[in-house]
């Protein structure tokens, strides 16, 4: 059976926000916006690095090109990530895992018979992960081959690839397990409640970045722990790192962002007034993005300085902002509707202010073919 989904795209008109530091503009402009149909939500932005796909998971799963020639979507997204590459998605729905390529063919799916908590996939798509309720964390090769399963596991809270792809690390609520992709164990520690909810790879995969609750800690890829600090007396809500795990952005319950230098120094802190929900980073650390509980989006500079802001038209959700490579391009999104930003910049330090057209309104329907209910997929 074949099922039509519909995505409501509304673009609006917008005035770009310019601030200038130093000698150099900064302007954000709003690129586009996208709502769910009905009454679903959109959470967890990912960008690819390249800035040419994003994805958007929630109630009802989305994938566009930034241009917004591809779009396409509609099953749950809440367990379900996107490669770095932006060639593979990888989703779970009750205990069926798909892996699709970016246009939205289902490449091969399998069902385990038990619900699944995580999904994770590699950078390139060759590599897929998933834990489900049992305990069982499984892999499979690119074209769906099994790898391997562990099911001495507690409930598992998140679980990441290294970009080596040599490891897989499964946070549970008990223990943080470092796994080859074969599901061999390789070196864990024992931890209590949401310590480990946030899980960040140096692009070497020599350092592992971890944090939750108020602490985050840094360890080498053989386990060895380089330093552990607790950083505030509330919540840690969201953290991404730059390529080099140099920059580590922290999201906190106390109203701050957080910058952390790769020894686990604290460089600054930019007050916002009310929960950051989330964050993201370019890789190179110079640009830094936050989300708050209020709607604001903040651009920051590496030092910490203010280059622009503006406004959502609702709360921002958690682990949903999404910054590419060179930090051109954001993603952020809020409870009904996803944003698309340029951030743009000028050398001769003079402002850019330009307005839209009026507001144009388009429903576009995704192609009859995607996707397929997985009941028509075959079992494995």
């Amino acid at each position: 059976m074949n099922t039509q989904f519909r995505i409501t795209v509304i673009i609006t008109g917008f005035l770009v926000i310019s601030l200038i530091g130093g000698v150099t503009a900064v302007s954000l402009a709003p690129g586009w916006q996208e709502h769910p149909a009905d009454d679903a939500t959109f959470s967890g932005a990912i960008i690819s690095t390249d800035g040419s796909v994003v994805f958007a998971g929630g109630n009802q799963l989305l994938v566009r090109s930034w241009n917004g020639d591809t779009r396409w979507g509609g099953l749950s997204g809440t367990v379900a990530t996107m490669s770095s590459d932006g060639n593979y998605i990888v989703s779970a729905l009750n205990d069926n895992v798909r892996k699709y390529n970016r246009t939205g063919d289902v490449i091969w799916n399998r069902i385990t018979g038990s619900p699944f908590r995580a999904v994770a996939v590699s950078s390139d798509g060759s590599l897929v992960i998933a834990a489900d309720d049992r305990g069982y964390v499984r892999s499979w090769t690119i074209d769906g081959k099994s790898l391997g399963v562990d099911n001495e596991t507690d409930q598992v809270i998140a679980i990441d690839i290294s970009p080596s792809q040599s490891q897989v690390v499964v946070s549970t609520q008990d223990s943080l397990k470092v796994f080859s992709p074969e599901m061999n164990l390789v070196w864990e520690k024992k931890s209590l409640g949401n310590r480990d909810s946030f899980i960040a790879f140096s692009s070497d995969s020599s350092t592992l970045i971890l944090a939750g609750e108020n602490q985050v800690s840094s360890y080498t890829a053989k386990g060895l722990l380089n330093w552990e600090e607790e950083i505030t007396h509330n919540f840690i809500i969201d953290m991404a790192c730059s390529d080099d795990c140099s920059t580590i952005v922290l999201g906190s319950q106390d109203g701050n962002v957080w910058v952390l230098n790769k020894e686990g120094q604290v460089q600054w802190k930019y007050p916002v007034g009310t929960w950051v929900t989330s964050v993201g980073v370019s890789r190179d650390g110079s640009v830094i993005v936050a989300g708050s509980l209020d709607g604001t989006v903040y651009i920051l500079d590496k030092n910490g300085n203010l280059q622009a802001q503006t406004k959502t038209d609702s709360a921002i959700q958690q682990r949903s902002i999404a910054v590419n490579s060179d930090g051109t391009r954001i993603v952020v999104i809020a409870e009904r509707t996803m944003y698309g930003y340029n951030l743009d910049y000028d050398p001769s330090g003079i402002p850019k202010t330009t307005y839209t057209e009026i507001p144009v309104q388009t429903t576009s329907p995704l192609p009859e073919s995607l996707p397929r209910y997985l009941s028509e997929q075959p079992r494995q």
